[in-house]
């Protein structure tokens, strides 16, 4: 591949959505703004849109674990085949709000569906070998992530509106992925203020993809 895949990881309440907002505000100064593609999981295709609103929604009818876990491959492969990979093929720089680190740690680690090699086994069956280039991983405690989503005014999703319990064994699962896949992870302290945390972001984009950032 020509281009560099950037993902976002990071337990409800990180801050992943504030950086990501923030990386587009900068991106869209540059002159080459243009070879910069945004997408997110699940959506980031009209399918997957409606699939992500079928995952997240906190009806009586909600999925089971399994249908979750099942629904989340067929949006990733929706994405990888008609957004990532067409762009990356054409040397962009596409930059994911969550990929399947997050199906390792909410799928598995929290939901406990398959052990952690199943999953990974069944995500090189239906996406093959991509993964992302470097992934940012905003790390915080569940706990002071809960003080942080009781601040805020917007209702909670199904998957945000899960207990401790579940968010605590999240985090589990991305500390297991970032230590097993290291040499693509960079955590960040998400305690820190966003404009410490952007800046920090902004050095390790610098010495990571210097040609993309002019």
């Amino acid at each position: 591949m020509k281009g560099y895949f950037i993902s976002f990881e990071g337990g409800e309440g990180c801050g992943k959505s504030t950086q990501i907002k923030k990386l587009k505000e900068y991106i869209n100064q540059l002159n080459n703004h243009e070879n910069f593609l945004f997408v997110r999981e699940p959506g980031g295709t009209k399918l997957a849109e409606e699939l992500r609103k079928l995952i997240l929604n906190d009806s009586e009818d909600q999925p089971l674990p399994m249908t979750e876990l099942l629904l989340f491959c067929a949006c990733r492969v929706e994405i990888v085949h008609k957004r990532i990979l067409p762009a990356l093929s054409q040397g962009k720089v596409v930059i994911a709000d969550r990929f399947y680190d997050s199906t390792i740690a909410y799928q598995g680690s929290a939901r406990e569906i398959m052990p952690v090699k199943d999953l990974l086994s069944l995500t090189k069956k239906i996406i093959g070998d991509i993964k992302p280039n470097l992934t940012f991983y905003l790390k915080i405690s569940p706990q002071e992530a809960f003080k942080r989503k009781n601040k805020m005014s917007q209702p909670l999703d199904r998957i945000e509106s899960e207990g401790l319990t579940f968010h605590q064994k999240v985090e589990k699962g991305y500390d297991f992925i970032s230590n097993l896949e290291k040499d693509r992870f960079y955590i960040l302290d998400a305690t820190k203020s966003p404009d410490e945390i952007f800046k920090e972001i902004i050095k390790v984009l610098k010495e990571k993809i210097p040609q993309f950032l002019n």
